[in-house]
């Protein structure tokens, strides 16, 4: 018999991942039978008294009896549940990665990904965003705007709100490429819009149910998708639908990490009431918790919840990684320079990919003999 798997998710905002109250997406998971779910929540929601009937982890995080029922779900399901957590504006960083800097190298993208540039430009951006240096929001909310509205008109100019007499030569150097490569972004933009994928291609919800099947078809073949209604998934079931009966176990290696691309479904997404079905009542909670915990909540129950939490929030999680940004790390020192030279190329006009793989190993050698001091950095 299939598995069945429940998913719901917690601080869901589409394509607005700069909404200034909710800062992570939770999309959690948990394997169990419709008998299981059914007298488990019955026998929690008796009881603990709680009202309406339902689970609802946005009210259960917030009073002392809601927090007791999310310590039995945890205690009871703890070894069923997988959990995508992700912070929204770090994820904000990672598209713009995708979108702005992918399209003009993407016929040796591997290659980028494979140094961890990606790792590095995303992870500056947030640090940038996060101690508020200067042009940093403008460079988050233009970006924004322009996938939600797709207005390639605005690309020659794209950032031009970010420029500012105390941009960090980072910044700076994002704005300048971004402009010199517009036409570059707007194949890209005007390829998304004729796929029909724009309109919630800033959303979490489908990487997140993907990535999470994927790391369930490991151990459970076939299985049955249990969600809680879902725009962005029913907009375009198309890759789930294609994994229906797919036996075959395919795995990537891409940026030097091996993850499950493939997994075996029974039919098609179900979406299902959550007032009426009880395994998605407790992927919410679960959802809920985990928004809970890594929203630098630090009372007795997140330390408690985090022990069970952490070691199963890490499936298509998407998390800053500042050991990505410490220009000490040959690795980091490498990225920062590449940065300049495909700068350099863009504003010569040069093309960014040719002999690129020859100019990455001789920096690589270059940086293992000598290291470029520290301190060489604030005025590169």
């Amino acid at each position: 018999m299939p598995q069945k798997i429940y998913f719901d998710e917690s601080g869901f905002t589409g394509n607005n991942l700069l909404h200034p109250d909710q800062k992570f997406f939770a999309y959690a998971s948990v394997a169990t039978s419709d008998d299981e779910a059914d007298e488990f929540v019955r026998r929690v929601i008796e009881k603990y008294g709680v009202q309406g009937g339902e689970l609802k982890g946005s009210k259960l995080v917030k009073f002392a009896r809601g927090r007791k029922v999310i310590d039995e779900i945890l205690e009871r399901f703890g070894g069923k549940i997988k959990i995508s957590i992700s912070d929204k504006k770090f994820s904000l960083a990672c598209k713009l990665f995708e979108y702005i800097f992918e399209p003009s190298i993407s016929d040796i993208n591997s290659l980028f990904y494979g140094i961890g540039f990606h790792k590095y430009i995303a992870n500056i951006l947030y640090l940038e965003f996060s101690a508020r240096g200067a042009g940093a929001e403008e460079i988050f909310q233009e970006f924004e705007e322009l996938m939600r509205s797709g207005d390639e008109d605005k690309l020659p100019n794209i950032f031009s709100s970010s420029a500012h007499s105390e941009n960090s030569p980072v910044i700076a150097q994002i704005r300048e490429f971004a402009q010199l490569r517009s036409d570059d972004i707007r194949r890209e933009l005007s390829a998304l819009k004729n796929s029909g994928a724009g309109k919630w291609i800033l959303d979490l919800t489908n990487t997140a149910l993907y990535t999470l099947l994927a790391s369930w078809g490991i151990q459970y073949s076939p299985i049955t998708a249990i969600c809680d209604p879902s725009k962005p998934l029913q907009h375009d079931p198309h890759i789930f639908e294609s994994m229906i009966g797919r036996d075959e176990k395919l795995f990537s290696d891409f940026g030097e990490e091996r993850h499950p691309i493939t997994f075996n479904l029974s039919g098609p997404l179900e979406f299902a009431d959550s007032k009426k079905t009880h395994g998605i009542q407790i992927a919410d909670a679960v959802a809920a918790a985990a928004v809970y915990v890594f929203s630098n909540a630090n009372d007795e129950d997140a330390q408690k919840w985090r022990t069970t939490i952490l070691p199963v929030a890490t499936f298509g999680s998407v998390m800053p990684d500042f050991d990505e940004v410490r220009l000490r790390d040959f690795r980091v020192q490498r990225n920062a320079v590449l940065l300049m030279e495909l700068h350099a190329r863009a504003k010569a006009g040069k093309s960014l990919t040719e002999g690129m793989p020859e100019y990455i190993r001789a920096l690589s050698r270059r940086l293992v003999v000598d290291p470029i001091p520290f301190r060489s950095f604030a005025g590169a």
